[in-house]
């Protein structure tokens, strides 16, 4: 009744083998090394970005800073008649300095 029966499997699993393959090909090749080189190749596109991203940032938080300023300004010239003069004539002035570029 156990004719049939096929025992001739290998006692190792393929997988394992072809890891033990991979790894041996791979014995030379060292961990330092690759990421050496993927910092080679990586290395300056990333610090242009990150300059690049700096570089928006700041003129982000410096408009931002401005603008607070601005809000600040004219909270207080609303409160005070003096500073709101002094705004109006400076809007007066820059109004006429536009007007000779028309």
């Amino acid at each position: 009744m156990a004719r049939f029966v096929h025992i001739e499997y290998s006692t190792e699993h393929g997988g394992v083998n072809r890891m033990a393959r991979g790894f041996a090909a791979l014995g030379s090749f060292s961990i330092t090394a690759a990421a050496l080189h993927a910092l080679a190749v990586v290395g300056s596109p990333i610090t242009r970005a990150a300059a690049a991203t700096r570089k928006v940032l700041s003129g982000w938080s410096a408009a931002r800073k401005q603008r607070a300023a601005d809000r600040r300004l004219w909270d207080l010239a609303l409160t005070d008649a003096r500073i709101m003069a002094d705004l109006s004539r400076a809007m007066g002035r820059e109004a006429a300095d536009i007007a000779r570029y028309y």
